[in-house]
């Protein structure tokens, strides 16, 4: 395992050497009391493995962490900290891997051990070039490798996970940091707000370290960005394109448009309440409304009033008070004599427009009352 180590003071830099040196398996290629990564990034490349003092002189040590993970994200990077143990319950909250001053051999070999067994994991995680990526947003959050089992990341806290949501929304563009900090510590003094910031974009690394050829958080001039690679695509945007590549619906393509518009699994971030999600949530639903109607209402045409009922019905769940779908099933019920149905369906659609303090149009009550004097003896 090859290690670099920073800290300012080189007494620290020469114990923790001799200490990584009885270790099995360890080389030390760098041992710095400079913070200037630049100049040594090549190095940074080489390494399977940073240490690093937390309070540097000229950086805050979860700074100089972040420009370290610009050149390698993957890498594990250990925080040394002389810290007392509250500020080191603080740290594992954050869930950031540190070692306390001074440096324990036992500890230390825990340390090791425990990097030993990520860096394995992560070269079984290792998949060819030609596989894909596809980040589900639609429903619930998940990532998934071609025809692998979705997986559902386990976030350490729940700003790390709307921060990448947000920053996945806003994909290969710059979101300033100001931006973040307003959106996820509006209420924070603004030193330990960029402290913070630092710790979650830090803690998304480390979730996401096994999609790091997939994907990378990079820093650009006080704002962030999220990049995605060749192989990763969102669901959301495939599901969309598909869509705009649709033929004309009719006998012949409707089987078509019916396969892409079950790869719609739900809502856009579904059951997450960020109010920056609401625009997009109601556009994607849109989309998907605006297309089961066609499918709905083609089927109707050509009289296959079962698979039309069937869409009209999933239609409606979303957005009860659609008038033209309840309008569009109390004609199908009649058509199936189900005259317990077409009142069924009536009074859904009277509640469901009272709710929203709407009025039933003319032609959908007089259609109804024409309806009931007809089957007026059959009602009773």
């Amino acid at each position: 395992m090859d290690i670099i180590l920073f800290d300012d003071e080189i007494l620290a830099l020469d114990y923790l050497e001799h200490q990584l040196n009885a270790l099995e398996n360890t080389t030390i290629i760098g041992k710095y009391t400079h913070t200037d990564v630049e100049a040594i990034k090549e190095t940074i490349k080489l390494a399977d493995v940073v240490f690093l003092d937390i309070k540097m002189p000229d950086i805050n040590g979860l700074e100089l962490a972040e420009k370290i993970l610009e050149i390698k994200p993957s890498i594990p990077i250990i925080f040394v900290t002389a810290y007392d143990e509250y500020a080191i319950q603080a740290f594992e909250l954050n869930a950031l891997d540190y070692i306390l001053k001074p440096v324990q051999f036992d500890r230390l070999k825990k340390t090791i051990e425990r990097i030993e067994h990520s860096i394995r994991h992560k070269n079984d995680q290792i998949q060819a070039d030609a596989q894909q990526l596809t980040i589900h947003v639609l429903g619930e959050l998940s990532f998934q490798m071609d025809d692998e089992e979705p997986e559902v990341i386990s976030w350490r806290t729940a700003n790390a996970k709307q921060l990448f949501l947000y920053l996945l929304h806003h994909h290969d563009q710059s979101v300033s940091k100001s931006e973040l900090i307003e959106l996820l510590l509006d209420h924070t003094e603004i030193e330990k707000a960029d402290s913070l910031l630092y710790v979650t974009i830090y803690q998304i690394r480390q979730a996401l370290s096994k999609y790091c050829n997939y994907l990378s958080i990079v820093n650009r001039k006080n704002a962030y960005a999220l990049i995605l690679y060749e192989h990763t695509t969102i669901d959301k945007e495939r599901w969309e394109t598909a869509l705009t590549n649709m033929p004309t619906i009719d006998s012949e393509t409707i089987y078509q448009h019916e396969q892409t518009l079950h790869l719609y699994k739900g809502a856009y971030l579904k059951n997450l309440d960020y109010v920056w999600a609401e625009a997009e949530r109601f556009r994607i639903e849109k989309l998907w409304i605006e297309h089961a109607l066609k499918i709905a209402d083609c089927y109707y045409t050509h009289q296959f009033y079962e698979k039309a009922a069937n869409w009209y019905v999933q239609i409606s769940d979303i957005v009860p008070e659609l008038e033209n779908v309840h309008f569009a099933l109390m004609k199908i019920h009649d058509i199936n004599n189900y005259g317990i149905l077409v009142e069924h369906q009536y009074h859904l659609l009277s509640t469901a427009l009272d709710e929203f303090n709407l009025s039933m149009s003319d032609e959908v009550e007089q259609w109804y009352q024409e309806w009931k004097q007809t089957n007026k003896q059959k009602l009773t």
